[in-house]
């Protein structure tokens, strides 16, 4: 429900991005739901491609920005909240896929080891990538700054 969380103050930046936020929340609620009552493969792997495709929004909006909206192509700062909300949309897509597709009984530990690893080593590799282009991106700034002005000058009082 971070993203439900979310929504006011994309909401108030720019109304469509808030409906965008409203949409994702209702959606993941109402597919978690469903996924979780009816175990349907499809539905599994449909909540999985929501994530990624959620994961991948972010990934895009914080490398190069988003094409529309009030800040176009400019990258948003990674944040907190934002990127602990993609760690748990990777766990969730790897929950799910695990659902989908259930490791045999032999390897069953293992299998569970190595995806929770996964889910957790690519999100923290993803964000640490993220936050050094962005601590590079901020240095160059395209705001330059004026001259400072000349010191005045005095000149001679002439009667």
């Amino acid at each position: 429900m971070i993203h439900a969380a979310a929504m006011p103050p994309h909401l108030r930046e720019w109304w469509l991005a808030g409906l965008f936020f409203a949409g994702i929340s209702a959606a993941e609620f109402c597919l978690g739901f469903l996924a979780l009552s009816v175990a349907l493969r499809w539905l599994w792997l449909l909540a999985v491609g929501m994530s990624i495709a959620t994961m991948g929004v972010w990934a895009f909006s914080r490398i190069w920005g988003m094409p529309v909206g009030p800040r176009v192509w400019q990258p948003e700062a990674v944040g907190w909240a934002d990127y602990i909300s993609t760690v748990l949309e990777a766990m969730t897509a790897g929950a799910f896929l695990a659902l989908a597709y259930p490791a045999p009984r032999a390897g069953r530990r293992r299998s569970l080891a190595l995806a929770v690893a996964g889910m957790v080593i690519v999100p923290v590799l993803t964000g640490i990538a993220l936050w050094s282009l962005h601590g590079r991106s901020a240095g160059r700034s395209t705001v330059t700054r004026a001259a400072a002005p000349d010191p005045p000058r005095h000149t001679p009082l002439t009667d």
